[in-house]
């Protein structure tokens, strides 16, 4: 009996959308969350009877098939923009509109996220309320990138010269950083003269006062009186930021598989980069979390009810099983 098994499909599949429709509710106020959708598909339909043979070149019966229920093949995520909020810290940053922040976690692994919730750690480096530094990412269109004595990262980008950002770690042979000409990789990642990955941030010297970021992302400082530039805080994102996994605590990461996510896109806010256009950069803003709370009640409704109609489905199918068992000659 069919009933049974394409009654079970719906139970599993309504149970999973209350899970994530529970999961964003309890995430309506968490900075820059973006809701989670079900996707949901006919199963693959059974065959109840075959075509049968045809008769004088007329076929005697057509192909029966009948429905299987229903599956999840996708869970997917719903990037729209959330409401963005002023707050009075200097290091809170919004994004209004496409793109992520790219940080590195305590592994050195590369991560994204919205959340701009950004302060001052020991080091003076951009560290989220989580710890996981602002990476600096180095715009496609830059030329001619440089380290200075002081670890200052420079470049061109069109005919202006900025400070891109500060290498903060040395290396751990002694040897220090590279001084002079460096390259990136495909990742706008700077590299040393050895090809591999500068460990770099966004870092305010000791003695710098009245730090801002501008909303173009570029930081600054005055430093014994004088204004400099820190380094140009850039956004990422991708041709398909769809195919991103999610990692939890508001985290995102581009699968190894190839042409999910397509390549990192890397510009400074506002720019264009290859027909995408990056958000604007907010400063002293969040932006909170992008779910509906009355939509998502309303639809949470609808899927109690979907899920108590596929149970009574169960119930009838017992039923009707029950009645075929008792059945006598």
């Amino acid at each position: 009996m069919r009933i049974l098994n394409t009654a079970a499909t719906g139970v599993r599949a309504q149970q999973t959308a209350l899970d994530i429709l529970g999961n964003n509710m309890s995430n309506v106020n968490t900075p820059g969350y973006k809701a989670q959708r079900v996707n949901f598909a006919e199963a693959l339909a059974a065959e109840l009877r075959p075509a049968e043979r045809e008769f004088n070149e007329q076929p005697v019966g057509e192909r029966i098939d009948v429905g299987a229920g229903v599956i999840y093949p996708t869970i997917d995520t719903d990037y729209r923009q959330g409401i963005i909020r002023d707050t009075e810290n200097p290091f809170d940053l919004a994004i209004d509109g496409e793109g992520f922040f790219p940080v590195r976690t305590a592994n050195g692994e590369g991560r994204y996220t919205r959340v701009g919730n950004f302060q001052l750690d020991s080091q003076g480096k951009l560290v989220n309320s989580d710890g996981y530094i602002l990476e600096v990412k180095i715009p496609t269109d830059a030329m001619d990138l440089y380290v200075d004595e002081t670890g200052n990262i420079t470049g061109f980008i069109g005919e202006e010269e900025r400070v891109l950002g500060r290498v903060v770690v040395n290396d751990p042979e002694g040897e220090g950083y590279p001084v002079g000409p460096i390259d990136m990789d495909e990742f706008g990642r700077p590299l040393d003269w050895n090809g591999d990955i500068l460990p770099t941030a966004f870092a305010v010297p000791e003695g710098a006062e009245d730090v801002q970021i501008s909303t173009e992302g570029v930081l600054s400082a005055t430093i014994d009186g004088s204004r400099q530039t820190l380094g140009q805080i850039n956004i990422v994102t991708f041709a398909n930021p769809e195919g991103l996994v999610r990692d939890g605590d508001n985290l995102y990461f581009a699968p190894d598989a190839a042409g999910v996510t397509g390549d990192e896109l890397v510009g400074t806010p506002g720019s264009q980069v290859e027909e995408r256009t990056l958000g604007k950069l907010r400063t002293q803003s969040l932006e909170g979390s992008n779910v509906n709370l009355a939509s998502a009640m309303t639809e949470m409704i609808q899927v109690q009810r979907a899920y108590q109609l596929n149970a009574r489905m169960i119930t009838n199918g017992d039923q009707m099983w029950s009645m075929a068992n008792s059945l006598r000659r």
